[in-house]
Parts: structure tokens; sequence; C-alpha cells
């Protein structure tokens, strides 16, 4: 599998994230992942992309 494609990098890493929502406990690493996960959708949008 070829992983040099940005997208299937960025497909990977919400992948892990969404597994690591899924299956904690605490809230507060809950919170945690979607602050990861809100940045990493961030810098796909071209506006935003700049601002990070």
């Amino acid at each position: 599998m070829n992983f040099s494609n940005p997208l299937m990098k960025t497909a990977l890493v919400l992948g892990a994230l969404y597994f690591g929502f899924k299956y904690a406990k605490s809230n507060t690493v809950k919170g945690a992942i979607l602050g990861v996960g809100g940045v990493i959708a961030a810098k796909q949008v071209p506006i935003v992309k700049d601002v990070l």
C-alpha cells in the first residue's frame, strides 16, 4: 500500500483518531482527540491552511 499520497496519510490518521475516540473512556481524552481532529480537518481547507 502506498502511503505517499497526502489523502491516504490524512485518512490513516483520522481513522486512528476515530478508533481512539470510540474506545476512550475519559471525556478529557475524547475532547483532546476532537481538538486534534479539528486541526487536521481545518488544515485541509485552503483559507484556514495558511493561518494554521
